[in-house]
């Protein structure tokens, strides 16, 4: 199938998300919220829109996809690609022609018959200790469980509405370990994991594994019991190919203090992971992007490279796993709305000598990270745009949208 991926983005309402958790984690101060840049300029606005848009108007863009079912938002995608909104900034990257058009997708030299989507499931069941400190505690409810079927729903929706649309679903279900026990996390794995890409029937809908160390999920924890539920992951999408994501910036939703949260988070927390699994498929999602100051690659700062090639340590460190472990991949999701992100990774890749360059380029994933994204664009379409307008050339987004997800999935 001639594919178009995006590889990394979201679909939920507002009963998905746990809020509570959200709240619970900065309990400790609100002060918290500007050390570890949750609210910094640089994560949640771009310069332009710091100009012609307020915070207001960007969350309030954001919630629309929250305010409808899931598969009314898949239709309003498919219909964004296809030109059927009017654009209400003068700043927007807006594409010429809907990139949708006459059966087909259009990217730069190419026509793609069908898009892959594989929507990112997270695993917002809460913490058995969280609430106890509420005056009306909250029942523990396996919050992923309700989210899997309200997903499956909306693909439905979506195909019954669009029954020649261009979207097909692959996907990844969010497991996280330290709120469930160990048989739960092999009943999730068996139940809904496609083991076979021939035999996607019933429940067996997903292709991938979604984690997300933000809201607890250790790579590799020094308790034996908490280690086992990991291994038990590990060793099912080792058997069977199945390929993994985990959420790798320092920003987002979480259930930790800031400083656990980068811990767990960091590339290299993978490597005692990979010492004992080498062959496992990750995605390290948003290439390891950081806002932080205090996180930023201090070489690049000193020697006045900053703003020409990536100044975030954990971008070095996912490309040092991808030298060493072969099915190491990095995402751009959300990080491609940021001002000059295709021109510092551009410029990093034309660095490199040739066989560390075709290895870097051979991980490299495009994704949105819709709806989260409408913090930093206006629209599904323009996050395509500021990727069609970047200094990439057409082979190397072939590769991104095709060509390496398609070995990332086992699809080949």
């Amino acid at each position: 199938m001639n594919y178009f991926f995006d590889q990394h983005f979201h679909l939920m309402d507002i009963s998905h998300p746990n809020l509570i958790s959200f709240f619970g984690s900065i309990e400790s101060g609100v002060a918290e919220l500007f050390t570890s840049g949750a609210l910094l300029p640089s994560y949640i606005l771009t310069p332009k829109t710091r100009r012609t848009h307020t915070l207001l108007s960007r969350i309030t863009n954001t919630l629309t996809t929250f305010e409808q079912p899931i598969g009314a938002t898949l239709l309003m995608m498919e219909e964004d690609l296809g030109g059927a909104y009017a654009s209400h900034d003068e700043e927007a990257a807006r594409p010429d022609k809907p990139y949708i058009r006459s059966g087909k997708l259009h990217f730069r030299s190419r026509t793609y018959d069908k898009m892959a989507m594989c929507p990112m499931l997270m695993d917002f069941t809460a913490s058995p200790t969280s609430g106890q400190s509420l005056y009306y505690p909250t029942p523990k409810k396996e919050k992923i469980l309700t989210y899997i079927d309200d997903t499956l729903s909306g693909f439905e929706h979506y195909r019954t509405n669009h029954p020649d649309g261009l979207f097909d679903f692959f996907p990844f279900v969010g497991i996280n370990p330290p709120v469930h026990c160990l048989p739960f996390i092999k009943e999730i794995l068996s139940t809904f994991v496609v083991t076979d890409a021939d035999k996607a029937s019933g429940k067996r809908r997903f292709y991938g594994i979604k984690v997300y160390p933000p809201l607890g999920y250790d790579p590799w924890p020094a308790d034996r019991e908490e280690r086992a539920k990991v291994a038990a992951i590990y060793e099912f999408c080792t058997e069977h190919k199945i390929p993994i994501m985990t959420h790798c910036d320092d920003q987002g939703f979480r259930a930790l203090s800031a400083k656990e949260a980068w811990r767990v988070s960091e590339p290299d927390a993978w490597r005692p992971v990979l010492a004992q699994f080498p062959m496992l498929a990750i995605d390290f999602a948003h290439f390891g992007w950081q806002y932080t100051p205090l996180q930023k690659n201090p070489l690049t700062v000193l020697t006045g490279l900053a703003n020409k090639v990536p100044d975030s340590s954990w971008f070095y460190q996912i490309t040092e796993l991808m030298k060493s472990y072969p099915n190491i991949y990095a995402d751009v999701s959300f990080s491609g709305a940021n001002v000059g992100f295709y021109d510092e990774l551009s410029n990093f890749l034309t660095s490199l000598e040739d066989e560390v360059r075709e290895t870097i380029e051979g991980r490299i994933l495009f994704g949105t990270d819709f709806s989260v994204n409408l913090m930093k664009v206006e629209s599904y379409t323009s996050y395509f745009r500021l990727f069609e307008a970047s200094p990439l050339s057409d082979e190397e987004v072939h590769r991104m949208v095709q060509t390496n997800p398609m070995r990332y999935m086992g699809m080949q």
